[in-house]
This record gives structure tokens, C-alpha cells and sequence, in this order.
């Protein structure tokens, strides 16, 4: 992604923050008249229901933190806005995931007709208003609200997590002309490469979390202690692809020689020499950023996928018992992120570790058999090999959605059992 095209995307979803933050606020407090007490506020029946599930919600949250922290009324008053902030928050966030989610798997050939793609003036919704002209009629949207809920429900069977039952979230209101606001806003042209980039969904979580972050750097900066609360807005930063490539070629990629080493293979990237020369370009590169012929932020050139799969690895001695300890077979292998976040780390571990399962079938003389085909490969990866935990279930909304998306790239007819991430953010009431 161009620096041109994140600097776009970040405008556009901190912009979209706003303006949902704002608007849901408003909308909670005119539909469920929250300031005013229950009895005398008139509501119809639907509305005293959903308000007292809220309520609910915030009084089990309530009874859910320290006593020390609630013990005076005005403490007590100020963590109830706090949480009716945060039930208003997961709504947005979930409202941005979806739409963003959408756009990507468009882009990816894998949801058509598009809907969000040309927003009002989509294919998709071209037909629909063709086809239930009275569904349309007298509605705010025009039925884009009404389409877009039965696409989520359907996309929900596959990405639960994303699109299923959003918890308090879903006693927030959204009105209908948001919807159209966050379609809009995501269909400008200046983001039109940020939908076919692995990462937009780790720079859209970034970019979300922006504000809060520094809000809490400022905080810090006047010697303020963060709160229980603000610990994972303060720790939620997304990590640069060249950073991620680093760390994994350096981990999996000495695992991997060991693994070769165990079985008496040569992997294939010794063998075929590149990793010699990586390393002959990179020394050669070097000498011609000295001499000024080229400038110190020109990367070196990549030809081939091996050489970018290998890019950022060091050439180094293995330990002489690092077969004993190394597994048997790249599918034994567990790669654990405790702070997963958007799950950039797993998509771009599932890249590397598809082309090593690839390998190994070759190694084993097994190309081509049942257990090595795409589909066999894309589900052992996401449920035996990669794991993620995160203390923020918005992380974990991101994370799965990412590495599904990932998944149906590689082989659209994969159908993992189960992703393993999990949302460690528990609390439970006294």
C-alpha cells in the first residue's frame, strides 16, 4: 500500500470514528431517552425492551469492576457513561468491520454482484431495487440498509464472529443514513489499492485506534496512570510488513532448515541457491547505497516468490541439536501470537507456511496426494498451526475475518473447522 493510499485510509476511518461515535451517541439517547428514568420516558414496547437490556448489560459490568473503583456514586455515574460509551463503540466498530470486510472480499472476486463497490450506484443494488421495487419504496436507504443486513446474515454462516450476534452491540441503533455515510466514505477512489492489500484490515484496526492512543500518550505525558480499561487502546499498534517478514523468516525460517536437516532433505532455497543469492545482491547492494547509486529507501529487487518469502533472512549456523529438537513435519509446527491484533503476523506466517507444506509434499515424493492438496493445506494451517489471543474482542472480530480472507484467496473450497483465536477480556460479576 502507497504512502498516499494509508494516509487516505487513515483520514477516511478517523473520520468515520467520529462521525459514528457522534451519531450513535445521539441516536441511543433519542430512541431509549436514557436521561430520563424508564417510567416516565414513553416508550413503546420494543423500546422499554431493548432499554432495559442495555441497562442490564451496563448494571452486570458495573457489579463486574473493583469495588475500589465504584465507590462513590459520582464513580459509579461516571463508569455507567464509560460503558454505555463502549456498548456505542462496539456497535461502530462492528458496523466499519462489516462494510471494510465487504469491500475486500468484492475486490477479491469473492462476493458478487458488489454492493459496497460503487456504493448507491453498485451493481448489486441496481438489481435489487429492480427486483423488490416495493421493499424500496418509502424506505430512507432506498433498501440499501435492508440488502446489506441480509448480505452480513448470509456472510454470518462462514464469519461468525464478524457478521453473527454482536452482543450489546446490536441494542445500539444505527440509523439508516450512517450507512450510507460509511459506503460513501469508503468508496472514494483515493482507496481503491488499499482493497486488494493483505494488511488493510490491520491498518484499518490501526488507524481506529489511533485517537485513543494518543489521548492515553498525552495522559502519560502529564504523569497520569492508566486505567485497567486503557491498557489495550495504549498497546494496540500495528507492526510494519518488513518488520513481520524480519521476525518470521528468522523464526520459521531456521525451523524449517532443521526440519530439512531431520529428514535429510535440502531445502530448496539452498538447493536451487537462493539464499546465496540473496546474499551476494544484498552485499552488492550495499557497496552501491555507499557509492550513492542508489538511495538509502530503495529496496533491493525481488524476482521471484522464494526470494521474497526469504528476503529478510540472515544466513546463520544452526545449532548442532537443532534437528534433535525440531519436529518431525511442518504440519507439527504451533505458532502462538499472545498480542495477535489484526492477525498480521498469522496471514503472513499462512503464506510462508503454504509454500514450506508445499515443499515438504515434494520431499516426501506425496505431490499431488489428497493430504497435500490446497484444501488439506489452507484448513492444517488455521486449525493446527496458527493461534492468536488478544485482550480486545474487536482484535479478535479482525484477526479471524483476516485470515478467512486469506484463506478463500489461496483455495476458495477451504472450510476450516475452527480458527484458533481467542479474546482473553473476561469479566465476570461478583
Amino acid at each position: 500500500m502507497s504512502p498516499e493510499a494509508k494516509k487516505a485510509l487513515s483520514a477516511a476511518i478517523r473520520g468515520l470514528r467520529t462521525h459514528l461515535l457522534d451519531g450513535l451517541h445521539s441516536e441511543t439517547e433519542q430512541t431509549y431517552l436514557l436521561s430520563i428514568d424508564a417510567a416516565k420516558a414513553g416508550l413503546d414496547e420494543v423500546a422499554r425492551e431493548r432499554r432495559g437490556r442495555l441497562e442490564g448489560w451496563i448494571d452486570e459490568q458495573l457489579r463486574a469492576l473493583p469495588e475500589k473503583q465504584v465507590r462513590k456514586d459520582s464513580d459509579r455515574e461516571a463508569a455507567r457513561q464509560r460503558l454505555r460509551r463502549d456498548a456505542e463503540k462496539q456497535a461502530a466498530y462492528t458496523l466499519l468491520g462489516r462494510v471494510v470486510m465487504l469491500r475486500l472480499l468484492e475486490a477479491a472476486g469473492l462476493h458478487k454482484p458488489a454492493l459496497v463497490t460503487g456504493a448507491w450506484e453498485s451493481r448489486g443494488f441496481k438489481e435489487f431495487r429492480e427486483l423488490a421495487p416495493g421493499l424500496v419504496r418509502g424506505d430512507r436507504s432506498e433498501g440499501y440498509a435492508y440488502l446489506l443486513q441480509l448480505v452480513f446474515e448470509d456472510l454470518a454462516i462462514e464469519l461468525p464472529g464478524l457478521y453473527g450476534h454482536a452482543g450489546v452491540g446490536e441494542l445500539i441503533p444505527v440509523p439508516v443514513d450512517m450507512w450510507r455515510h460509511v459506503v460513501e466514505t469508503l468508496d472514494d477512489p483515493a482507496l481503491a489499492e488499499c482493497w486488494t492489500d493483505d494488511m488493510t484490515l490491520g491498518w484499518v484496526y490501526q488507524y481506529w485506534n489511533d485517537p485513543e492512543r494518543e489521548a492515553l500518550d498525552a495522559k502519560l505525558h502529564a504523569r497520569g496512570k492508566l486505567e485497567p480499561h486503557e491498557i489495550a487502546s495504549k498497546t494496540q499498534m500495528f507492526t510494519e510488513r518488513y518488520m513481520v517478514d524480519w521476525l518470521l523468516q528468522n523464526s520459521l525460517g531456521p525451523l524449517w532448515l532443521a526440519i530439512c536437516a531431520k529428514n535429510h532433505w535440502i531445502a530448496e532455497v539452498q538447493a536451487d541457491g537462493t539464499l546465496a543469492e540473496l546474499e551476494a545482491r544484498r552485499i552488492a547492494w550495499r557497496a552501491k547505497r555507499e557509492a550513492g547509486e542508489v538511495a538509502l529507501t530503495e529496496l533491493m529487487p525481488l524476482h521471484t516468490p522464494a526470494e521474497h518469502r526469504w528476503a529478510y533472512y540472515v544466513p546463520q549456523e544452526l545449532p548442532a541439536d537443532a534437528s534433535g529438537y525440531a519436529p518431525a513435519s511442518i504440519r507439527e509446527l504451533k505458532l502462538l501470537d499472545p498480542a495477535v491484533g489484526s492477525g498480521h503476523f498469522l496471514v503472513v506466517a499462512f503464506d510462508l507456511l503454504h509454500a514450506l507444506y508445499q515443499e515438504e509434499a515434494r520431499h516426501r515424493g506425496e505431490a499431488g496426494q489428497p493430504q497435500w492438496s490446497d484444501r488439506a493445506i489452507v484448513e492444517r494451517i488455521l486449525e493446527n498451526n496458527l493461534h492468536g489471543l488478544d485482550l480486545d474482542p474487536r482484535a479478535i472480530q479482525i484477526a479471524a475475518a483476516a485470515l478467512w480472507l486469506k484463506a478463500r484467496q489461496t483455495c476458495p473450497e477451504a472450510q476450516p473447522r475452527r480458527l484458533n483465536l481467542v479474546a482473553t477480556n473476561l469479566r465476570l460479576a461478583g
